[in-house]
């Protein structure tokens, strides 16, 4: 027999078996059934909505969505969008953006 095959059955039988073993260890242990039977969970409160954002004339509402649900994204839903305006910038400032989003 050739080095090479006999090389490849062993780097072969080494990945199926850790692929075995890492298999069993990342299931989910499934639940136990208990014979009594569990209560339900008492209902909260449901929190108040928060209020509408305030939002300056001219944009969008749909901006305002995506403005909104990235913030939620990012934050794991902790903060939430009081008001929307948009930003006043210096000429240079202005000019650096578009410099740098030119390619866009």
């Amino acid at each position: 027999m050739d080095s090479s095959l006999i090389m490849f059955v062993v780097v072969l039988g080494a990945v199926v078996l850790a692929y075995v073993l890492l298999r069993g260890k990342n299931q989910i242990p499934s639940p136990e059934i208990s014979s009594k039977p569990s209560r339900p969970a008492p209902s909260k409160a449901q929190p108040a909505a928060a209020p509408a954002p305030s939002i300056e004339p001219g944009i969008p509402p749909e901006v305002v969505a995506v403005i909104a649900a990235s913030v939620c994204a990012m934050s794991g839903g902790q903060y939430t969008l009081r008001a929307v305006r948009r930003a006043s910038r210096a000429t240079w400032a202005r000019a650096g953006a578009v410099d740098v989003t030119a390619p866009f």
